[in-house]
């Protein structure tokens, strides 16, 4: 038992100002290539990514893994789960996508993507990216970073790899 279990607290105040709020965590819980449905809720306001960000639920991985062959329509990414002591998760997170050069139709090019993406109730995020145009099947290493109040909470490296023999898309398959 304490005698002064105020004292912490006090001491905290005196030397540093207000109480430290609690910092935001996150633990990778899968990762791979996506399959199978996805369920979308509301849209949501986009970033500087390609298309908007919209709250995911339902994502299923079909091989966990960090080495992505390259095909139209296929999407791969990660899910962590946000911890923080004080409860007060944040409704989104900022995600960076860094990859090789991307060089747009219209002869832009990019090597990050900036979005954010949503917090579920559960604490969960999906981020994820599709390749939607042929100038996204970028061969090479790509990393996805997050981050939630200013500072990386997680970060995940991948390889796309060519695509090798079958069908060029995976346009119009899942369920």
């Amino acid at each position: 038992m304490r005698l002064f279990p105020w004292l912490p607290g006090l001491v905290g105040l005196l030397i540093g100002g207000s109480p430290a709020r609690a910092e935001v965590t996150a633990e990778i819980v899968d990762w791979g290539v996506v399959s199978g449905r996805t369920d979308r809720a509301i849209s949501g306001d986009g970033g500087s990514g390609l298309e908007a960000a919209k709250p995911m639920n339902g994502v299923r991985y079909g091989e966990r893994t960090d080495r992505i062959e390259a095909r139209l329509c296929r999407s791969f990414g990660m899910t962590i789960r946000l911890r923080s002591g004080d409860s007060a998760l944040p409704r989104k997170v900022e995600v960076q996508a860094l990859h090789p050069l991307f060089t747009r139709d219209d002869g832009a090019t990019s090597r990050i993507d900036a979005f954010p993406s949503y917090v579920l109730d559960e604490g969960l995020s999906h981020i994820g990216f599709t390749f939607e145009k042929p100038w996204e099947l970028a061969e090479g290493a790509w990393t996805i970073r997050v981050m939630a109040r200013g500072r990386e909470i997680a970060s995940k490296a991948f390889t796309i790899t060519a695509q090798v023999g079958g069908a060029g898309s995976e346009c119009g398959k899942g369920a």
